[in-house]
Parts: C-alpha cells; structure tokens; sequence
C-alpha cells in the first residue's frame, strides 16, 4: 500500500485527501500531515492509517475546544458538552479536557472565580443565585464554596443588594408604597439575595 496522491479539500484549505493506491482512504488536517511527515509514495498499513485518523481526530476536537474557549471562558463540563455534540469518542474527550487543564486553559476555579467578578462588576446578584448558575454549568459544591467565601459575606451582600434597590426605586415609577415594597422585595430575590438580606435593605427603605 502506498500514497498515490494529497489532494487539498476545495471546501476546507486545511485538510487534505489521501489516496491509497489511487484510492480514497482518509481526510486528515494539515497538521498531522505535517507531524507525520506523509508525503506521495510513502508506504501505509492498516495500522498507519488507523493512528492518522486517531492523530486526525485529536486535532479536530482541540480546534473545536479552542473556537469554543475564543468567544469566552468555559467550564470543564461546557467544554464537554460542546465535543459531546460531535460525537467524539470519550477517549478523545478525555485527553482533550486533559490538555486543556495541562496548558491552563481550562480551571473550573478560575473559572469560577471570573464569573463571580464579572457578576459583580456589571449587575451584582446574591451568593443563591450565583451558586445556582455556577451548579448549572457544572462547577463543583467545593469550588462554588470557595467562591462564596472569597467573594460574599454579609457586607458585600448588604453592599449590592443596597446598590440595586436604589437603582430598581429610581426607575419605579409605582405610586402605591405597598406595591413598590412588594416589588423591591421580589426583585431582590429573583437576583439572588436570601431574605435576612432582602428584609433588612426593604427595611431600610420603607419602614
């Protein structure tokens, strides 16, 4: 068996066609091309081609992890669910996850930690709801733990909680007092604040 021809694809300048004994065997990225060293009349095996397409698809779930990890950070379990949905085999899976947390680009903690930050800095919420989110995209109990500690005790709760009630009355235009208490109290709570929290900033505005 032996490389006739390497062909570039017309729709993706990246890969690649192989042909073997004038036949079509395997789509590859230019890297492994390249890494592998293949050129025309080489000679392959059965057991070559299989380590190319293994070669081949570790290379295309690491590009897809990057183009996903470009647009923002990620958590382990995002990064999982995005190369899940190319029906990658978990082995792939496995060593591309690993990689990522190798180069330091993927660190749930960190992860968790620029979420909190930026949380704060654009629109506050409480330690509930944060932690909600942060479950939802798969962080653990212990890392979400470290986070509320770092992060929220009662005066940074007080803080932001008093920050966005004098944003929310300031653009109630509601005459009733009942309703305006009403609605400054289920807004804080839809924002995450527990009710010691959301009682005593209601508190200090209408009693």
């Amino acid at each position: 068996m032996v490389i006739t021809k390497i062909e570039q694809q017309k729709k993706n300048p990246r890969r690649y066609n192989i042909y073997v004994d004038e036949e079509f065997a395997v789509g590859l990225d230019r890297n492994v091309i390249i890494d592998n060293g293949l050129r025309k009349g080489d000679p392959v095996d059965e057991k070559l081609l299989g380590k190319l397409r293994t070669a081949d698809e570790m290379t295309r779930a690491y590009q897809i992890a990057l183009r996903f990890l470009s647009y923002r950070p990620r958590s382990e379990a995002e990064i999982r669910t995005r190369l899940e949905r190319e029906k990658l085999i978990p082995e792939t899976i496995e060593q591309i996850v690993t990689k990522l947390y190798n180069e330091r680009q993927l660190d749930d903690k960190r992860f968790a930690e620029m979420y909190a930050e930026s949380k704060m800095l654009k629109k506050p919420i409480g330690a509930h709801r944060l932690r909600r989110e942060l479950q939802q995209k798969g962080i653990s109990d212990t890392i979400i733990r470290h986070v509320e500690l770092k992060y929220f005790n009662e005066e940074t709760e007080l803080k932001n909680a008093r920050r966005l009630a004098e944003k929310k009355l300031a653009t109630d235009r509601t005459k009733d007092p009942v309703k305006r208490k009403r609605r400054l109290a289920d807004f804080l709570a839809r924002r995450g604040f527990g009710w010691d929290v959301v009682s005593e900033i209601v508190g200090e505005y209408f009693d």
